[in-house]
């Protein structure tokens, strides 16, 4: 992947100093190489990090005629497909997959990108309209970034430096604090600043003289209950692998010990010829946190040449602010510190990309509260949960009177204040309107907005692409792969979730493949240490901070120790929006 910066001017000249600034605050993205690309309406740079095309591979690409020019993000796994599609042969003088976009473009128009089986983030310029057009793919696994100020138009892969480069409101997004307060997440196309925006996963935003659109062409959810034999689900993910391993550089595997990153380093290991590299975080003897016992089983059944980082406590202490200030999203756990020091391991044993389980829990029903739907029924009627998620007997993680609380103990009184009209639930947080929803089960509810929700802006956001990419590392994801996805959505319910567990169709296609005790374990999440096991002296020094940073009261940290707090630890939550605020020097 890249690191993608620009400005855009609709009626005057883009200050190309800024797209300078931007770039060089990217060049963890993309250490190998620069590209530019300048006309009096637009400045673009990308920072290129080369997997593929390394000495016949270029940006910025254009299609036949020379209309559309695209700088691009990612990585295309069927670029070879699209170019038949798109009815040319590939471009024999650049060989970079991302070079079929433009072309892709210029036949399909943005229906185009539902083409792509890929992960991508890219901006192609019209040389004919003058027009700007920033897609991201379908999950939003490649980031993108941009505020409109006046006739401007400001893009950037990461958040930070488009706030501290580009003309912006510097003012904290009160609705996305909310949202992150009562979900744990914040939903595209917000981020923790108003008025700068993600462009949301699966759409494409527009921009012209008039301003500009979001247009979405794609979304998930579409579910078609149509079973497929059990089989299929292997040959999908088996394709997914063997796509995903296509580089002219070294790829390897992330290997928790779980179900899933055990099923991609299956894969792996029986498609390539030498012995997979794996990667794994370890917790010393906390018995807890580690899943040695359960990596290193896998590891010697598969034969893969094994790297694991040891994370404690003093690491946590020692790396989590700046962790926080590096990926600019708010945190509810400390993790994230794991997750960056198993990236720069793998960038120490020469590996730039590494294949990873995520999606695998939303797709098919991982985790254990698709269990708990199952069981308990509907939910008290309620009417923001019909504004929020379309169905007023559904409200995913949301407990109004906890919100509420937490809210009151958290918020300063002004900010309480100015959030009146602005809750988070006064929008719609997933693409369906209310009558799509009525023939949805209770467990496809769950599963649209764990992606929307946790998987898109969470998971593949800061704890994917921002911990890998700060150590110039690319995450794929064969599980995102679109005939796995596909598979996912014409699976029954009852195909994915039987006998009180989840993932049944994977368990069942994988059990002669991967060892048993992995088959068989609980579903057991990534975490890491708590702020209770830190030193007394960085969480004093953490607690003075949010007590200091003016949108929350300075007695919350003992507020929330007297009182019942949700699902995770919200001072962390507190803590790194604090040093966000001061890091992006919000008001």
């Amino acid at each position: 992947m890249c690191g993608l910066s620009g400005t855009f001017s609709t009626g005057g000249t883009p200050d190309r100093s800024i797209v300078s600034a931007m770039h060089n605050a990217l060049l963890h993205r993309g250490p190998d190489e620069t590209y530019s690309f300048s006309t009096p309406q637009i400045s673009i740079k990308l920072a290129r990090l080369a997997m593929n095309g390394l000495t016949d591979g270029w940006q910025p690409a254009e299609d036949r005629s020379g209309r559309y020019v695209a700088l691009t993000n990612g990585e295309i796994y069927n670029a070879a497909d699209l170019w038949d599609q798109a009815l040319t042969a590939q471009q024999d003088h650049n060989r970079v997959d991302v070079a079929v976009i433009p072309e892709l473009f210029a036949q399909y128009g943005p229906l185009g990108f539902e083409r792509i089986d890929g992960q991508f983030a890219t901006v192609i310029f019209d040389r004919v309209t003058g027009t700007l057009h920033l897609a991201r793919d379908r999950f939003g696994i490649c980031p993108l970034h941009y505020v409109l100020n006046g006739g401007h138009l400001h893009f950037c892969s990461e958040l930070r430096p488009l706030v501290k480069h580009a003309p912006n409101s510097r003012r904290v997004d009160l609705t996305a604090v909310d949202q992150y307060l009562s979900l744990g997440n914040i939903v595209a196309p917000r981020t923790i600043v108003e008025g700068v925006c993600a462009v949301p996963p699966g759409c494409v935003v527009t921009a012209t003289h008039s301003g500009s659109r979001t247009t979405r062409y794609w979304r998930y959810g579409d579910f078609r209950q149509e079973g497929r034999p059990l089989g299929g689900v292997r040959e999908a993910v088996q394709a997914a692998v063997d796509s995903r391993l296509n580089a002219e550089v070294e790829i390897g595997a992330y290997l928790s010990g779980g179900l899933d990153s055990t099923i991609l380093a299956a894969e792996a290991a029986r498609l390539i010829d030498r012995p997979l590299q794996t990667f794994s975080v370890a917790f010393g003897e906390d018995q807890l946190l580690n899943e040695q016992r359960y990596q290193r089983e896998v590891q010697a059944a598969l034969g893969t040449e094994h790297h694991e980082v040891q994370c404690t406590p003093t690491d946590i202490a020692q790396q989590f602010e700046d962790m926080v200030r590096h990926c600019c999203y708010p945190q509810r756990e400390t993790y994230n510190v794991a997750s960056r020091m198993l990236s720069e391991m793998t960038n120490r044993h020469r590996v730039k990309g590494v294949i990873s389980g995520e999606g695998a829990d939303e797709l098919f029903f991982g985790y254990d509260s698709y269990v708990f739907d199952g069981v308990l029924g509907t939910t008290p009627e309620d009417s923001r949960n019909e504004k929020a998620w379309g169905r007023a007997d559904f409200a995913w993680e949301a407990n109004w009177e906890v919100r509420e609380k937490l809210l009151q103990t958290c918020l300063v009184p002004d900010a309480m204040e100015s959030l009146r009209g602005r809750e988070f639930h006064c929008d719609r947080l997933i693409p369906f309107s209310d009558h799509e929803l009525t023939s949805l089960t209770r467990l496809q509810m769950r599963s649209i907005c764990d992606v929307y929700i946790q998987l898109c802006g969470h998971l593949l956001g800061d704890h994917g692409d921002s911990m890998l990419m700060s150590s110039s590392v690319e995450g794929r994801y064969p599980f995102l792969a679109n005939a796995v996805v596909e598979y996912a959505l014409r699976t029954p319910d009852t195909a994915k979730v039987s006998d009180f567990e989840g993932k049944q169709c994977l368990r069942t296609a994988y059990r002669s493949l991967i060892p048993q005790a992995v088959l068989n374990r609980p579903k057991q999440g990534f975490t890491a240490y708590s702020f209770d096991d830190l030193d007394p002296g960085t969480t004093q020094r953490w607690r003075a901070l949010v007590a200091d940073c003016g949108l929350f009261n300075s007695d919350v940290f003992d507020a929330l120790l007297a009182s019942t707090n949700p699902k995770w630890d919200v001072t962390v939550s507190l803590t790194s929006i604090s040093m966000l605020i001061d890091e992006l020097g919000l008001t």
